[in-house]
C-alpha cells in the first residue's frame, strides 16, 4: 500500500511538473514535432449565387513534397469573396488570405485570419482585419521580433491613387474594423507579393514590382520606424534602398526567396497577341544581390520555361527552405495548375508533379519545416 502511495505521488509530481514548465508560452514560437510539408493555395473564384455551395477557396496540400502525388488535401472556404494573396507563419501560427475583391456590386475589403491545427493543417476562422483601404491587396508578409507582432500588406492604389504598404500590429487580435498603424507610400512602384528577407530585428522587406519600374524592391530598416497610430511616410521620406530591375522578361508577379538555397525565384509572364508564356526566372547567389545598397539590374543564372513545363501564366513562386529541400511550387493562373519542379530545373522541363483545380490558383504559401524548427 505504501508503494502504490509513493507511485501515485510521483506520478502527480511528474505531471504537475509537465504542466507547469513543459507548456510552451503563448509568445514562444511554435516548432515542428515532425517534418512538415504544407502547401497553401488561394484561389481567387466565389460563388456569386448564395444559394449554391459556396467554393472552397483554399487548398492545402499535406506532404506537398510527397514522391508519388499532391493527395491527400485539405479544402476550406475561409469566408472571403475570392482569395488573392495568402500566408502562413508558424511564428504567428495563423494563415492570413487577403480578397480578391470581385467586380460590381462586390466589395470584400477584408483579411481573414484563420488558426491552424498543428496536426493536420486545418484552418478555423480567427479573426478578420477589414479596413475600406484594403482594396487591391497582393501581398501579405508578417514578421514578429522581441514582442512585437507585425503584419504588412501591400495594395494596389485605384487609378491615379497611390499604391500603399499598410502595417496591422497583432494582427491575431482584430475581429472586424482595424486602424493601420503605419501607411507606407510607394509612389510609381506597383507592389505584388512581399516577404522578409530573415527574422532578425533590421531584416529587409522584399517585394516585388511591376509595370514601371520591374523587379525586387528591398526596404531596409522598416521594423524600427515606430510608427504612431495611423502614421504615414510617403515616397520621399522613405524610398526603398535598392530596386533589383528585371528587364525583358515581361509581368513580373510572386516571388520567393530561400536563404539555405540562396536562392531567389521570381515568376513573370510575357503575353503576345492574347497567348501568355510563362517563365520562373531563378537567381542563384541571391543574398548578394539582395543586399545591394543601390539600384541595379539583375540577371538569372537559369530560367525554367518552354512548352513542357506547361507555364503559361505564372503568378506565385514558392521554394522550400529546408536544408536538402528538393522543390519549389509555381501557380497558373491561366492553365490551373499548382506545379512542382526541382530547384536544380533549367529550360523547357517537365514539371515533377502537377495538380490540376477547377478554380484558378492565384497564391501560394508554403509551411516547410524540418523536426524542431520554427
Amino acid at each position: 500500500m505504501k508503494s502504490l502511495t509513493t507511485y501515485i505521488t510521483l506520478l502527480i509530481f511528474v505531471l504537475v511538473t509537465c504542466l507547469t514548465s513543459c507548456v510552451r508560452e503563448d509568445d514562444d514560437p511554435e516548432l515542428a514535432r515532425i517534418s512538415i510539408s504544407r502547401l497553401y493555395v488561394s484561389f481567387s473564384e466565389f460563388q456569386l449565387n448564395e444559394a449554391l455551395t459556396p467554393y472552397n477557396n483554399i487548398d492545402i496540400i499535406d506532404r506537398a513534397d510527397s514522391a508519388t502525388s499532391f493527395v491527400p488535401s485539405l479544402s476550406y472556404n475561409s469566408g472571403i469573396k475570392g482569395g488573392s494573396g495568402i500566408l502562413f507563419n508558424p511564428i504567428a501560427k495563423y494563415v492570413f488570405q487577403s480578397s480578391a475583391n470581385g467586380s460590381g456590386s462586390i466589395r470584400d475589403t477584408t483579411i481573414q485570419v484563420m488558426s491552424i491545427n498543428a496536426l493536420t493543417g486545418a484552418p478555423a476562422s480567427k479573426g478578420m482585419i477589414s479596413n475600406g483601404l484594403l482594396k487591391n491587396v497582393k501581398g501579405l508578409a508578417y514578421h514578429y521580433n522581441n514582442g512585437a507582432d507585425n503584419l504588412y500588406v501591400s495594395n494596389i492604389g485605384e487609378g491615379t491613387n497611390p499604391s500603399f504598404i499598410y502595417l496591422f500590429q497583432s494582427p491575431g487580435n482584430f475581429r472586424g474594423k482595424a486602424i493601420p498603424k503605419q501607411r507606407i507610400a510607394l509612389g510609381t512602384l506597383k507592389p505584388w507579393t512581399m516577404a522578409f528577407k530573415g527574422p532578425e530585428a533590421n531584416a529587409d522587406l522584399l517585394m516585388s514590382v511591376t509595370e514601371g519600374k520591374k523587379g525586387i524592391a528591398i526596404f531596409g530598416n522598416i521594423l524600427n520606424k515606430n510608427p504612431a497610430v495611423d502614421s504615414v511616410l510617403n515616397e520621399q521620406s522613405f524610398p526603398p534602398r535598392a530596386v533589383l530591375t528585371i528587364a525583358d522578361q515581361g509581368e513580373i508577379r510572386g516571388f520567393s526567396y530561400s536563404a539555405r538555397q540562396d536562392l531567389l525565384a521570381v515568376a513573370t509572364y510575357v503575353t503576345t497577341n492574347g497567348t501568355s508564356v510563362g517563365k520562373i526566372l531563378l537567381y542563384e547567389g541571391a543574398s548578394a544581390l539582395l543586399s545591394s545598397s543601390a539600384d541595379q539590374a539583375i540577371s538569372p543564372t537559369r530560367i525554367i520555361s518552354g512548352d513542357l513545363t506547361g507555364l503559361k501564366r505564372p503568378l506565385d513562386v514558392a521554394i522550400d527552405n529546408r536544408d536538402g529541400a528538393k522543390y519549389l511550387y509555381v501557380a497558373d493562373a491561366d492553365t490551373k495548375i499548382v506545379s512542382r519542379f526541382l530547384i536544380t530545373d533549367n529550360g523547357n522541363v517537365e514539371p515533377n508533379i502537377k495538380k490540376q483545380y477547377a478554380l484558378t490558383p492565384v497564391a501560394l504559401s508554403l509551411d516547410a519545416r524540418g523536426p524542431n524548427e520554427q
